[in-house]
């Protein structure tokens, strides 16, 4: 117990006692009556009667001054008291009240702001802000005015692969998860954007997806630092995989694409958001999450919307025109991908082999060195519930084989273009959340079966033939040109999940091995493949 504690109990302690003691005596405080002789009374009735009023009063001062005695007693202990409660106080403690009768009830400080009573140091930090949370478009907490946010993604996407011919291997049927991803958005006062996002693959280790900082207090101009979208290709910069047309990219980003990186970046968009572009230096490494790599790729992006504002010509607001380059160069050997159809996977495990066909495997001792750059052209086109993607890309990378002295150049050249229809009334203007006119619901007023989106695309790439003369593959067991189609629907139920029904069919130029095991060979590969997907 703290000594003001002690001090103000004893106050009351001694106070009550005091009081006690004066109210055994109610004649102390009461003044004396004195009988009034009566008239008719004798004179020496009345002379006896004065004396007895006389010794009455005497009676009652004896009291009063002894009464006075005890109370002043009492005062001379309780200062005696309060005198030894504050010689054996703590240093630290506050100072005693001073010696006067403590009130009986009130506060011991006042409710609200400083004050005499308040002890507690002064803090020099800015005040806490409260943080206001929403379902909206993810997880959103935020402080009242905005200036700090953080907000909460959440990915899954699960496939279902139907192979045919069913004997094909590594690539089999089965159950797979291509995709399951973390994302924590915000900002730090609005000119400082953060994101860092991770993600687990098929091959089911988790590892850093994306990681920057962007800075900037404009649309015309803001800098990107650290892990994030390399701004090569349409397909890979514009939109994200939750919205994609089709399950996965077309043949050339899908294999040949640069993915994420880190780097810096300027971007931004002029003219009233006609003219968006970005332009950077990335570390240039080809698979995974670390950089093994000396020299970094310069890429830059431009992509042109020319009638955004059109009034004549409306239903060509949301053309986009552009290009997007890249330029580097490995300086340091490493194992190439597999080519693949149907997954873009950094690592190269039994896991992600099994989950798609492959249709070019690099010999051993063969590993990217050297130059590499790519070009790519794109327009793509939204209007109504109508979407046009397209794009064309070019590239030239170099390889090392073991035991030859020089460098082989492989040129590589892509194109797709992909077209959807919305048959349940939707529209749309970019790719990005598709909100359902009717959310999927069978209860009874709110009957719904959510929107429907029918899709097909086409495919191709085509490597140089120096890939199999200077020995990089095996002509006997891979190919180098593949045309593929697409052919599906996807069913929007609500704005959170969404599945894809796809019939993937690639045509391989020339036999490919399917199954080293049984010796068999293909010159195609279908796939049926059904994927569920929930983004929130």
């Amino acid at each position: 117990m703290s000594s003001g504690v002690r001090c103000r109990t004893l106050c009351a302690a001694l106070v009550a006692v005091a009081f006690s003691a004066r109210a055994d005596e109610p004649s102390a405080r009461v003044p004396a009556v004195v009988d009034q002789p009566s008239p008719s009374a004798s004179p020496g009735d009345m002379e006896g009667r004065l004396r007895a009023v006389e010794e009455t009063n005497k009676r009652l001062l004896d009291k009063q001054q002894q009464s006075d005695a005890r109370y002043r007693e009492l005062e001379r202990r309780y200062a005696e008291l309060l005198d030894r409660v504050e010689r054996t106080a703590t240093p630290t403690a506050p100072a005693p009240a001073p010696a006067m009768p403590c009130p009986v009830a009130g506060p011991e400080r006042p409710a609200e702001g400083p004050g005499p009573w308040d002890t507690r140091p002064a803090s020099h930090e800015p005040p806490g802000q409260p943080l206001n949370a929403r379902f909206d478009d993810g997880v959103l907490f935020s402080t009242p005015d905005d200036e700090f946010t953080l907000r909460l993604h959440v990915l899954d996407q699960t496939d279902f692969k139907d192979f045919l011919p069913n004997n094909m291997f590594p690539a089999r049927s089965g159950l797979y998860v291509p995709r399951v991803r973390v994302y924590f958005e915000g900002q730090m006062t609005r000119p400082f954007e953060y994101a860092v996002s991770l993600q687990r693959s098929v091959d089911g280790v988790w590892d850093l997806l994306d990681g920057y900082l962007n800075i900037g207090s404009s649309e015309a101009f803001q800098v990107r630092f650290g892990r994030t979208l390399v701004p090569y290709s349409y397909s890979w910069y514009d939109h994200l995989e939750q919205y994609f047309i089709v399950p996965e990219r077309s043949l050339f980003p899908l294999n040949f694409g640069l993915a994420r990186s880190a780097g810096l970046m300027a971007h931004g968009e002029l003219f009233e958001h006609r003219i968006q572009y970005a332009v950077g230096g990335f570390d240039g490494h080809s698979s995974g999450v670390a950089d093994n790599n000396n020299i970094h790729d310069a890429v830059a992006y431009l992509n042109v919307r020319p009638f955004l504002e059109s009034e004549e010509a409306p239903a060509l607001r949301h053309l986009n025109l552009g290009g997007s380059i890249f330029l580097g160069r490995q300086t340091v050997p490493d194992t190439p991908l597999s080519l693949r159809t149907s997954l873009q996977e950094s690592e190269n495990d039994v896991a992600a082999s099994a989950a798609s066909a492959t249709f070019l495997t690099f010999n051993p001792g063969v590993s990217p060195l050297g130059s590499r750059a790519a070009e790519a052209i794109h327009l793509a086109w939204y209007n109504q519930g109508w979407s046009l993607e397209s794009e064309w890309q070019t590239g030239r990378f170099q390889y090392y084989k073991l035991g030859q002295s020089g460098l082989t150049n492989v040129p590589v050249n892509g194109f797709h273009v992909a077209l959807a229809y919305f048959l349940t009334g939707e529209t749309v203007t970019n790719r990005s959340t598709v909100i359902p006119l009717h959310p999927f619901d069978l209860r009874a007023g709110q009957y719904g079966l959510g929107a429907v989106e029918l899709f097909a695309r086409y495919s191709q790439i085509e490597l140089g033939q120096s890939v199999f003369t200077a020995g990089l593959a095996n002509p006997e067991q891979s190919t180098r040109q593949v045309y593929m189609t697409d052919v599906g629907l996807n069913w929007y139920l609500n704005r959170f999940v969404k599945f894809y029904v796809d019939w993937q069919l690639p045509f391989y130029a020339s036999p490919v091995l399917v199954n080293p095991g049984t010796d068999h060979f293909s010159r195609s590969a279908n796939l049926f493949w059904v994927r569920c997907q929930v983004y929130f």
